[in-house]
């Protein structure tokens, strides 16, 4: 009898260990789910969020789609341009140098600048391509993101804006 219990519980542990074992393992991201978190050339997606809920009219869909290429050459080329500084940055940040992290904050303000001006732009030129009764849901998503934005930064040990990321 022992020797069937010792038996029973040898084969629960096998069993259990594979369990754990693979339950801990790498499973891969399919292409499609991790192509929708990349920022690249045609991943500019900052104004989509602003059109949730909305049902646009086919001729709305070509408005902000002709809105959205107009503005993606502009701010492919900012991305570029920022390409170095970024990898400054990360390397500094890696290293702990935060007073590297802040000279290069600040030295890169102007760039920041430019791209949040562009995205307004961008923003402005898609609510004026919707119907009347969509620019009204526009305006809400956008009020609706101002605030989460503005909540994220009251959290308990959040980043203020021009102080660096933590390490």
């Amino acid at each position: 009898m022992t020797h069937i219990r010792s038996t029973l519980v040898a084969a629960l542990l096998t069993f259990g260990a594979a369990a754990v074992a693979s339950a801990q393992t790498a499973t891969p991201v399919p292409q499609a789910a991790r192509a929708q978190h990349q920022r690249g050339p045609g991943r500019h997606h900052g104004a989509k969020a602003f059109l949730k809920g909305i049902t646009l009219s086919d001729a709305e869909k070509a408005n902000v789609e002709k809105v959205n290429a107009r503005y993606a050459a502009q701010m492919r080329a900012l991305r570029e341009q920022a390409k170095p500084q970024a990898q400054a940055m990360r390397e500094a940040r890696q290293r702990g140098d935060t007073a590297a992290v802040n000279a290069l904050r600040q030295k890169n303000a102007p760039q920041r600048e430019q791209a949040k001006q562009l995205m307004e732009a961008e923003r402005a030129d898609i609510r004026a391509a919707l119907a009347p009764e969509n620019q009204s849901k526009f305006d809400a998503n956008v009020q609706s993101a101002k605030a989460r934005f503005a909540q994220r930064g009251h959290r308990k040990g959040a980043r203020t804006p021009g102080s660096p990321r933590s390490m």
